[in-house]
């Protein structure tokens, strides 16, 4: 099944860096630099760390970059919504063709824990 989300053909949910990078992004009004990324997450995090993320981020085109100076700014190149729709409108009918009624029950629990709280 091809992919049709935001994600240029990786469609993989994000890792725990990236996740935590792109909320960064979509949560912030204007474009970040890499030490400003780095800075405002949780946790140590190498520069070169986060620079090869957001690379990886730009390269995979779920980020914009701007160039000013010798520094790249960074911004989602699409809103949380969109982008969480995108793949989770490839991601279910790939997990239900593959798992099927295992996958309806399995999603069935999780919404009841997430109901119930």
């Amino acid at each position: 099944m091809d992919c049709h989300c935001c994600c240029n053909g990786k469609c993989k949910l994000l890792g725990r860096l990236e996740q935590q990078i792109m909320d960064l992004l979509w949560s912030s009004p204007k474009p970040l630099s890499s030490a400003i990324v780095r800075q405002r997450l949780a946790g140590p995090h190498a520069y070169t760390t986060v620079m090869t993320v957001l690379k990886r981020l730009f390269l995979k085109k779920l980020t914009k970059r701007r160039k000013i100076g010798n520094t790249f700014y960074y911004s989602a190149s699409t809103d949380r919504h969109t982008f969480a729709s995108a793949c989770l409108d490839d991601l279910f009918p790939r997990v239900l063709s593959s798992y099927g009624p295992i996958a309806v029950s399995s999603f069935k629990k999780i919404s009841a824990r997430f109901n119930s709280s």
